[in-house]
């Protein structure tokens, strides 16, 4: 399984414990969530290789910026990967 398959199944496995977060992103960081938003915000809030992941599985990585500033952007992750 690759890393964007089993953080696929991470965030679905979150949305099955936690119903009354429909929709948004499950923010995931070094394979553990973090949390969930109910849409993709500004990345500067978020820890630069953060990955967010909607519930179609679209996964998103924070990227540039630096831990103290956030991240620059919200770069799509191919789906091959």
């Amino acid at each position: 399984m690759s890393q964007i398959e089993a953080m696929r199944r991470t965030a679905a496995e979150w949305r099955v414990s936690n119903p009354n977060r429909s929709g948004g992103v499950v923010l995931l960081w070094q394979g553990a969530v973090y949390g969930w938003k109910n849409c993709l915000r500004d990345a500067n809030h978020e820890q630069p290789g953060a990955y967010a992941i909607d519930e179609a599985g679209h996964v998103f990585v924070a990227e540039g910026g630096n831990g103290y500033d956030g991240a620059k952007c919200w770069v799509a992750v191919a789906a091959t990967n």
